[in-house]
């Protein structure tokens, strides 16, 4: 340990210069790099979780599920909809 804060010492410079060569080198590789490279990143749905404690379910479908599915449906695009209501959850 006392050989690595000697070495950090003496290069400090060095060790400043390759550290900011690198940071360099990433964002212009950041920038130019094609999008080609990169995944199809195309998500096909959403998933709400909702945790409501102890409320029952007739309840939370009527005051949380329901309001939810309206304002999912006014989202342009939405192909479909599916919710599954339980005692103080709904997804």
């Amino acid at each position: 340990m006392d050989q690595l804060s000697r070495f950090v010492t003496r290069n400090a410079r060095t060790i400043e210069f390759v550290t900011l060569a690198l940071a360099a080198a990433g964002v212009y590789a950041a920038f130019t790099m094609p999008t080609s490279v990169f995944p199809q990143t195309d998500f096909p749905r959403v998933v709400v979780l909702v945790d409501s404690g102890v409320m029952p379910a007739d309840q939370m479908m009527a005051t949380i599920t329901r309001p939810i599915e309206e304002a999912m449906n006014d989202i342009p695009g939405v192909a479909s909809i599916r919710s599954a209501t339980s005692r103080g959850s709904a997804e």
